[in-house]
Formats: structure tokens, C-alpha cells, sequence
């Protein structure tokens, strides 16, 4: 007989939860109002168990430190994700809610910071955490960040960051070895607006070194710094895909940048970026620009190269192929061919007709265009699927967008 989930309302003031006595048994549900101290409710959970949030503004600054099970995590969440909980800046520096367990997952709440010094959610440790369908308003600070303790198997899915005053996601430890996030997934996620102090960045999203996973689906527009950033391993096992993202508007650099590898840059479109759409860095010189693949994207009018990549240092298994690039006028639409990188099946657009309306984020391949050539097809690099997620054809189009598809929609992707 399936069992029926227990809850238990709290209308009473602040304090007054564990005072009451009204701890919630296992399997059940606390459900709270935004009268009721938010920490506290947090503090009397039992490993699984759920805390649900009635609409309003709860004060910040609360601390996970037991969390759940494999399978059973413990769950933070809005009572009705259309009228969502708000867990607001108290007025002085402080992350708004900080995870120091294991087994957690926050879900459809929103952060307001006001601009104050501020991060939204910030992982201390833990393992198997996951913050989906929750907003990030207004924050001084970075919305999601997990750059403490090496953490394993964190899911960032259908978040929206809006107007932040710094880096809007931030994964690992910039040193690479005091800590690492792995099985990382980021997913159709929506950043808009990051601004940030002239002495900082202002990413859209980073993956330090040594840190791996996957990142796709996400529209992410009019950053101060790259969209996109992943440092790359030293492992050269770890491979992190880059996928299906949009990146428009970097102001300072280019949309997707790879400071190193193993990574799979595919059916991304990039456009509108201060410096390339795709850009190839050996950050550091690291000699770390090995085993990449660049295949199947788009890009589009950017301020200084289409795909970039540096004229000297070292290139080990550089793959640049298949893609479409609408370059500036004088600027180079691909990197320049040199030992250790392969190029092959790429389009220039420049002074051709590729795409329906491209100002109107229709990248679909115009009638008759180049992007109708067979793909150079090579080992490895077969793309089974384009922007969309539409089944490529064989041979497959050039560039991300395999059919007519329509504009590109910003926002969460369903």
C-alpha cells in the first residue's frame, strides 16, 4: 500500500518550530510560511525529508548542514511554482543559502539580492546536489557556485540568472587541485545581464581546471566576459562537452572560450561577441589545447574572428570542422592551418547566403546554401543530432542547425 506522504503547517513566528516540538518523521514534509524563520526549519530536517516553502520573502543566510541519502535527498522547495518563495539579501555580506551536506536538491525558489555582496547558492561540500527551476535576481554575488570542496555529481538544470553583479555560475577551484567538481551537468539554464567590477571577469559560466562535465541547452546573453568557459583537465580521460548552447553578447571576449582540453564543442551558435565566437586559449600556457573538437557550430558577426585559435604555442589533436562562420569583414572567419590542428567541411558565410534570417536568430540553412554540403565526415566526430536536437541527416548539414527550424527563443529550454 503506497504510503501517504505526511504534512505538517507552521504558521508560528520565528523560533518557535523546534520549541513547538513539531520535528517532521521520516518520509513527511514541513511546509512553513515566510513568517516562520527560514534557518531554523532548515536546521530541525531529518536526512530525506522535504521543507516546503508558501509564497513570500524569507531572510537569508541559511545553512544545509544535514542533507539526505542516495536516492532519497533532502529536498528544499516552493509549495507552488507559480507563486514562488523569495529568500531575500538580510543587508550585510552573507550567501544566501549555503549547502554543507550531501544528497541535496533545491527547487523552484527564488534569490534576491538586491546587488548586495551576495551569492545565491554556494556549495561548501557535499556530493549529488541539485538546484533546478529556481531564479537569481539582482544578485551582487555569483547565483550558483561550488568552488570549496571537490564535489561529485552536481546538476544545475532550468535556472534563470538576471541582471548579477558578478560571475553567474562558477564550478571548481581556479588551482585545479584543491578541489574538483565532477559529473557536472548544466542544462537549460537561462543568464541574462552579467556585469561585474573592472578588476573581475564577469563570466556567464566557468569550469576551472580539472573540473569535467556537461554543458548544454543553455541561452546565455550579454555577459561582461566569456559566456561559456572551461579551463580543461590534466586527465586527458576527463572530457567535458560544450553542446547546444546560444551565446550572444560578450563584451569583453568571446562567447565560448576553451582555455584547454579534452573537450566537444558541437551545435552551439555564438554571435555578437566582442573578440571570436569560439575562441581557443592556452590560458596560462598550460600546453593543455589537446584533444578538442569544434564541429558542427555556428557563428555569427563577432568582433574579432569567427573560431580562434593561437598562432604559436602547442596544439596537440585540434579538430575545427564542419562549421558555419559569418565572420566581420577583415577579420579571419578560422584559425589559420598549423601543425597539430585539422580543419576541414568549415563554410565562410561571409559574403555568401547561409542562413534564413540570421538578425532574427534563424539559423536555419537557407534554400540552395553551402551549409547543403555533405559534412567532411572524420573518426570520432560524427554529430547525431543538431541545435534543436533534430536527428541529422546523412550527410549531415553544415554548421548547428541541420533543417528549417525556426528562430532561436531565449529562456529556459523546456
Amino acid at each position: 500500500m503506497r504510503r501517504r506522504r505526511r504534512s505538517i503547517r507552521v504558521w508560528v513566528a520565528a523560533g518557535a518550530i523546534a520549541g513547538m516540538g513539531l520535528l517532521p518523521t521520516a518520509g513527511s514534509a514541513l511546509e512553513i510560511g515566510p513568517d516562520s524563520d527560514l534557518c531554523a526549519a532548515i536546521g530541525v530536517l531529518s536526512p530525506g525529508e522535504e521543507l516546503v516553502l508558501r509564497a513570500g520573502d524569507y531572510r537569508g543566510g541559511c545553512r544545509i548542514r544535514r542533507g539526505g541519502q542516495p536516492g532519497q535527498p533532502l529536498v528544499i522547495r516552493a509549495a507552488d511554482p507559480e507563486h514562488r518563495p523569495r529568500i531575500v539579501y538580510p543587508g550585510f555580506p552573507v550567501n544566501l543559502l549555503e549547502i554543507h551536506a550531501a544528497d541535496v536538491t533545491v527547487r523552484g525558489i527564488d534569490f534576491w539580492g538586491s546587488r548586495g555582496e551576495a551569492d545565491g547558492v554556494r556549495i561548501m561540500s557535499g556530493h549529488r546536489i541539485t538546484v533546478e527551476d529556481c531564479r537569481f535576481l539582482e544578485l551582487g554575488g555569483i547565483a550558483i557556485a561550488s568552488t570549496h570542496a571537490s564535489v561529485q555529481g552536481l546538476t544545475v538544470r532550468g535556472n534563470v540568472v538576471l541582471d548579477s553583479g558578478s560571475t553567474g555560475m562558477y564550478f571548481g577551484c581556479h588551482d585545479g587541485t584543491t578541489c574538483a567538481v565532477t559529473g557536472l551537468l548544466v542544462e537549460r539554464n537561462f543568464i541574462r545581464g552579467v556585469t561585474a567590477l573592472p578588476t573581475e571577469i564577469g563570466y556567464g559560466l566557468e569550469v576551472k581546471l580539472n573540473s569535467v562535465g556537461v554543458i548544454r541547452d543553455n541561452r546565455i546573453v550579454d555577459t561582461k566576459g566569456p559566456g561559456i568557459m572551461v579551463y580543461g583537465s590534466r586527465d586527458m580521460t576527463l572530457v567535458s562537452v560544450i553542446e547546444r548552447n546560444f551565446v550572444r553578447g560578450s563584451r569583453t571576449s568571446s562567447g565560448i572560450v576553451l582555455g584547454g582540453g579534452p573537450a566537444i564543442v558541437r551545435n552551439n551558435i555564438a554571435g555578437w561577441n566582442a573578440e571570436a565566437g569560439i575562441g581557443l586559449e592556452d590560458y596560462r600556457r598550460r600546453g593543455l589545447l589537446r584533444g578538442i573538437e569544434v564541429v558542427h557550430n555556428t557563428v555569427y558577426v563577432n568582433g574579432q574572428a569567427g573560431i580562434g585559435a593561437p598562432e604559436a604555442g602547442l596544439l596537440i589533436q585540434v579538430t575545427v570542422a564542419n562549421n558555419a562562420v559569418h565572420a566581420r569583414a577583415g577579420t579571419l572567419p578560422l584559425p589559420r592551418p598549423r601543425v597539430g590542428l585539422r580543419l576541414g567541411g568549415n563554410v565562410d558565410c561571409t559574403w555568401a547566403v547561409c542562413f534564413i534570417h540570421p538578425e532574427g536568430l534563424d539559423f536555419s540553412p537557407a534554400p540552395g546554401s553551402l551549409l547543403q554540403s555533405p559534412a567532411v565526415v572524420r573518426s570520432g566526430e560524427i554529430v547525431l543530432d543538431d541545435f534543436f536536437g533534430t536527428r541529422r541527416g546523412s550527410p549531415a548539414a553544415l554548421g548547428a542547425v541541420e533543417r528549417p527550424s525556426g528562430s532561436v527563443r531565449l529562456g529556459t529550454r523546456p
